[in-house]
């Protein structure tokens, strides 16, 4: 029984540093997870004289020169080209069948896009299984209503490719 006594006090602070790990193990498993994300948006070619390319997101609308657009349509709708010129009125609404957007510059000016037909391409899920999130993909093919009483006023009708891609929060 003597023994015991010295054997414990020299395994004092293993056991400490052991019982701040149990802790910690506790408080990150407690403590609050990044939550889900989603991210849609459309790309495709405004049908007038110089054909610029539009690209919107949940918050953004801009137009840039053809030349300028390339790459994955996913990235280009998750704002690594969007340096924008319009702000959605609603960026929680989703695709939904009207859009308004304002000028930045000008707010005063508006652009309305108005769906027209969407046609689904491809829908894409990949349940969580092992991994803690589960991810759905839907590609769509849309035609919107261009109107704008500023810049290119149209009416236009454009041929979009959309995304909307949705990433669940961790479970538990």
């Amino acid at each position: 029984m003597r023994d015991l006594i010295p054997a414990a006090a020299e395994n004092r602070p293993v056991r400490s540093l052991l019982t701040g790990l149990i802790a910690f193990a506790f408080a990150a498993i407690a403590s609050p997870c990044v939550a889900s994300e989603w991210r849609y948006g459309c790309r495709g070619v405004l049908p007038s004289g110089d054909e610029p390319v539009i690209i919107f997101n949940r918050s953004s609308l801009i137009m840039l020169p053809k030349a300028w657009v390339r790459g994955s349509l996913l990235g280009s709708v998750n704002g690594q080209l969007l340096s924008s010129s319009f702000r959605a009125a609603d960026n929680n609404s989703g695709l939904v069948p009207k859009m308004v957007f304002a000028r930045d510059d000008h707010p005063d000016e508006k652009l309305t896009l108005i769906e027209k037909s969407s046609q689904t391409i491809s829908d894409v899920h990949r349940p969580a299984g092992r991994q803690p999130r589960s991810e759905q993909i839907t590609t769509y093919r849309k035609v919107h209503r261009w109107v704008s009483d500023g810049i290119y006023q149209g009416p236009y009708d454009i041929k979009m490719d959309c995304v909307n891609y949705e990433l669940s929060a961790p479970r538990r």
